[in-house]
């Protein structure tokens, strides 16, 4: 059995009892895959996870062993009431996404006593809404940590372009001299 799980999942998992729902926190906005409203204290305090028709579905999380930018797609209806004001404005971009997998033993019909475990965390990258002619559906593209590894900020280190970020500190002031050693904790 995985190491990672507690004994009342292995348990459940020996026993071919158990059904995964996913609990998603899109910038503060909490849904679950489940038919039921689930109330869980993962994150902290206790929070509920409400059971709605407006989250479709999750793409696959790629995992690999190579350093690559991992994202995925979370597509929401776009029919549902709210939807579009919640989500489809420029005040979600960057907000925090955490997925969850909770397990539910099908016999008892209740939560298993291990915590949720987190299968993603990243922030919103961007949507896009697609119009048809009975449906409509709302994608957050959503991007791992490291989506902005190797992004160039464009900040150099010297006195004027510190200057820009901090006016009143002089900190950079001799940046631009060269030095052939400097004296770390030793007497110069």
């Amino acid at each position: 059995m995985t190491r990672g799980l507690g004994s009342a999942t292995n348990t459940t998992l020996a026993r071919d009892a158990i059904v995964s729902y996913l609990l998603l926190n899109i910038n503060g906005t909490r849904v679950t895959d489940a038919p039921f409203d689930i109330t869980n204290s993962v994150e902290g305090s206790s929070n509920t996870y409400t059971a709605q028709g407006q989250f479709l579905g999750i793409a696959e999380i790629d995992e690999n062993s190579e350093l690559s930018i991992s994202s995925i797609q979370i597509e929401l209806s776009a029919l549902a009431s709210g939807a579009v004001s919640t989500f489809a404005n420029s005040n979600v971009i960057n907000g925090d996404v955490k997925i969850y997998r909770i397990f539910f033993d099908q016999v008892t019909e209740t939560n298993i006593s291990d915590d949720p475990i987190l299968i993603f965390r990243g922030s919103i990258a961007g949507y896009r809404i697609q119009d048809a002619d009975d449906t409509a559906t709302l994608t957050l593209q959503v991007d791992s940590q490291f989506s902005n590894f190797e992004k160039v900020t464009c900040r150099r280190t010297n006195n004027d372009n510190f200057q820009r970020e901090f006016p009143n500190d002089h900190g950079m002031e001799f940046s631009h001299e060269s030095l052939k050693d400097i004296p770390w904790g030793k007497v110069a």
